[in-house]
């Protein structure tokens, strides 16, 4: 009971002590009694046992505070005096400059994998592919193809191949032919020409005036027949009516007479006609007709002339052409069966299977190429689908800030450690070999380094993190002080020098330059111009 009764009390004078300060001021006996006195003297009075059960009237100590005119002076003794400007110490030690990087490993040996068919332009179907991670040997399979398209595309081509072969044979024989022929075919033509020239000549000149004549005689022959047979019945009527002879005989040289009269009348209008027709028409027709088989003739040789050259031209490109896309088409056959045969795909070395291809010791590309390697996936062509890498030797690649530069650059010596986020335990020594002169992107730039992983590193594998990390600079028993104290003035020639504040004894700062060398971590190393354990200002007076 006394110990409950005693941390009640220490409660409770902590909440009367908080409130009487609250109010303005502590009463004396409080502030200058000291605790444990008054603890032991209140954990003597039994009346203090009553207090667990119910609560008690504030005693002399919750008394009303003093009056503002009497807590004044107490509190004027005790303020404390205006702050002195902060200060810093020269430190001596080591001072030292780390850079350090997240970095990941990248494999030195690498050899992209990929389908790059020549004839064959539709998607590939994957029937089985080597899972993530495995190790394959060279000449392992890593992907079969679906050979069943390219089998029929393999069929087609063989059957044009073979369609093509017959054509070539028919142009190659018909041409030897045709080159006999044309001069025939000219000659021919040549004598067309000629004969055509000749029947109009010869029309004009013997035929139509024959034609002419032969039309006007027969005419002129038709009307004298017509004029002898009537003046020979003039006269057979003349002399029988002289003599009043009526005899039979007579009857019918005159019935014949009459007859011969007639047939010459139609003669003689036949003839008319006739010699018309001929001197109207046929002659004219056949004049025309002459005359356009010349002039057609005159076209034909003309066109033989240039025609026939060309259509033997014509014959011998034909011949070129198909004996061009029957090399073509023996060479696309040839191509498919060299890409069926690159469906089934071996690995080009000893390695590790990584899907994708690798971007700065990453696979960016390996979950979307995960669902097509798989029975069904497709792959396009000349897509890098598969990795192989080998596991060792592995350099460290990582990108600095431009900040970081300064160094690291010449540094072609510098040494370091290569962390594994995997397992810190493994640190392995680092090598810096290259670094990027110019920026990757902005304000980054690439450095890579070789990392000599022992055997007890088997677990690390391309494409981990790890930390790179460097120290550019060491310098033992350095002086150094915040970078915040120390701070860059222009020296009465104007040059940029590097000054401190040191505080002096009236309270009036004096300004030290000094020689600055590293600034690393927020720290400056002093080459110069202070000494271990000299004060200078934290801040800029």
């Amino acid at each position: 009971m006394k110990a409950m009764a005693r941390g009640i009390l220490v409660v409770r004078t902590f909440w009367l002590t908080a409130a009487l300060v609250v109010a303005g001021g502590v009463a004396e006996s409080v502030a200058q009694e000291p605790l444990p006195g008054r603890l032991g003297e209140i954990t003597d009075s039994p009346p203090l046992l009553k207090l667990e059960r119910k609560p008690e009237a504030p005693g002399p100590q919750a008394a009303a505070p003093k009056p503002e005119s009497q807590a004044a002076p107490k509190a004027d003794a005790t303020k404390p005096k205006a702050d002195a400007p902060a200060t810093v110490k020269v430190e001596k030690g080591t001072f030292r400059v780390d850079v350090s990087v997240p970095a990941v490993f990248e494999p030195v040996k690498a050899v992209e994998v990929s389908i790059s068919p020549k004839a064959w332009a539709q998607p590939m179907m994957v029937e089985r592919a080597a899972g993530l991670g495995t190790a394959v040997k060279r000449g392992d399979i890593l992907v079969d193809i679906d050979r069943e398209k390219i089998d029929k595309a393999i069929q087609d081509a063989e059957v044009d191949l073979a369609a093509g072969e017959l054509a070539l044979k028919h142009a190659a024989e018909e041409l030897p032919i045709l080159e006999k022929l044309l001069p025939l075919d000219l000659a021919a033509a040549e004598r067309t020409k000629a004969q055509a020239d000749e029947d109009l000549a010869r029309f004009l000149e013997i035929d139509r005036p024959q034609a002419e004549k032969m039309a006007a005689f027969s005419l002129k022959s038709a009307t004298e027949s017509l004029e002898y047979s009537r003046e020979e019945l003039r006269q057979l009527e003349k002399m029988y009516r002289s003599k009043d002879l009526t005899e039979e005989t007579e009857e019918i040289i005159l019935r014949r007479t009459r007859f011969q009269v007639e047939s010459a009348e139609v003669y003689l209008k036949s003839a008319q006609l006739q010699s018309e027709a001929t001197l109207k028409i046929q002659l004219p027709r056949q004049e025309i007709a002459a005359r356009e088989a010349a002039a057609r003739q005159a076209l034909e040789i003309q066109r033989a002339r240039t025609g026939l050259p060309l259509t033997l031209n014509q014959k011998r490109q034909a011949l070129a052409k198909l004996q061009h896309d029957h090399a073509r088409a023996a060479e696309k056959l040839a191509d498919l069966r060299r890409d069926r045969d690159a469906m089934s795909v071996h690995a080009p070395a000893d390695g590790l299977v990584y899907y994708g291809r690798e971007e700065r010791g990453a696979w960016p590309q390996a979950a979307a190429l995960a669902s097509k390697l798989r029975k069904g996936g497709t792959l396009a062509a000349d897509e890098v689908f598969i990795t192989i890498v080998a596991p060792r030797p592995l350099v460290a690649v990582a990108s600095v800030e431009e900040k970081e530069l300064r160094h690291l650059a010449g540094r072609a010596d510098l040494k370091g450690l290569a962390v594994p986020t995997i397992d810190p335990a493994l640190a392995s020594p680092a090598h810096l070999v290259s670094l990027t002169p110019v920026p990757r992107e902005a304000g980054k730039f690439d450095i890579v380094a070789d990392v000599e992983l022992g055997p007890e590193a088997a677990l690390i594998k391309p494409g981990m993190a790890c930390t790179l990390k460097f120290t550019t600079y060491r310098a033992r028993d350095a002086l150094s002080l915040p970078s915040s104290s120390v701070f860059e003035e222009e020296a009465d020639d104007g040059s940029p020098v590097q000054v401190v504040y040191r505080p002096g004894p009236d309270g009036k700062p004096s300004r030290q330059v000094v020689k600055a060398g590293k600034v690393h971590g927020g720290r400056t190393e002093i080459l110069s111009g202070l000494r271990q354990g000299d004060e200078v200002l934290a801040a800029k007076p």
